[in-house]
């Protein structure tokens, strides 16, 4: 259940930004987390809901999108998305791949007041 330290860690930064912007409430946040971070949706709520308790971020709403996985071949160059945990190429089916997009874990906005 990584999901706890993520948000915790996640949470500190929220608040510094917060406080460098001179927020006194916030209202949204929205994460961008990658389908390779396997993170539980519901227990990031979780997390999420018990971290701002007793904060200013006490009734902000969660907004996470979820970015897919992307990888490009090595040996011929295409680009995919994986879907079923395949991680060959559809194409010349290598196994050779880059991982392109889907580690991300990101704050991509704080909003507030």
């Amino acid at each position: 259940m990584h999901e706890v330290a993520i948000v915790e860690d996640m949470f500190r930064i929220i608040l510094e930004v917060a406080e460098k912007e001179k927020l006194s409430r916030i209202d949204r946040v929205h994460f961008r987390i990658g389908k390779m971070m396997q993170v539980v949706p519901d227990l990031f709520r979780f997390a999420f809901d018990s971290a701002k308790e007793d904060t200013i971020a006490e009734h902000a709403d969660l907004e996470i999108e979820y970015v897919p996985v992307k990888m490009q071949c090595c040996h011929c160059g295409h680009e995919f998305l994986v879907g079923d945990q395949s991680f060959y190429c559809p194409n010349c089916k290598s196994s050779d791949l880059d991982l392109i997009q889907g580690k991300e874990l990101l704050i991509q906005s704080i909003e507030g007041e």
